[in-house]
């Protein structure tokens, strides 16, 4: 990947912070570092139960303030399953495929 203005966020979290905290701070930093297109690796998440789901909203909304592109990556198939069960995650831009991320060769 060539390009300089991407970024990629998981799902960990350390300690006592919260991942909708950690998540929403990460994509401040970056596009504060000057990284607009903004990949989230869902596969890194510990579960999709409903917070983490809120909290990829959240992400999302957040990124669209700061006039960011975010993308959030599934590439395994039992979390792509788990996230089209899910009618809330409709409006979450998910790419199931590597030559899907923005930059990718």
């Amino acid at each position: 990947m060539t390009q300089r203005n991407l970024a990629f966020i998981t799902g960990h979290v350390r300690g006592s912070e919260t991942l909708a905290g950690t998540v929403l701070d990460q994509v401040e930093r970056f596009v504060e570092l000057g990284r607009r297109n903004i990949v989230v690796m869902v596969d890194t998440f510990p579960d999709l139960e409903d917070a983490t789901i809120d909290a990829l909203h959240r992400l999302a909304h957040r990124a669209a303030e700061l006039k960011a592109n975010v993308k959030f990556a599934a590439l395994n198939e039992r979390t792509v399953t788990a996230l089209r069960r899910r009618p809330t995650t409709a409006s979450l831009h998910i790419i199931e495929r590597v030559d899907q991320i923005p930059g990718a060769a």
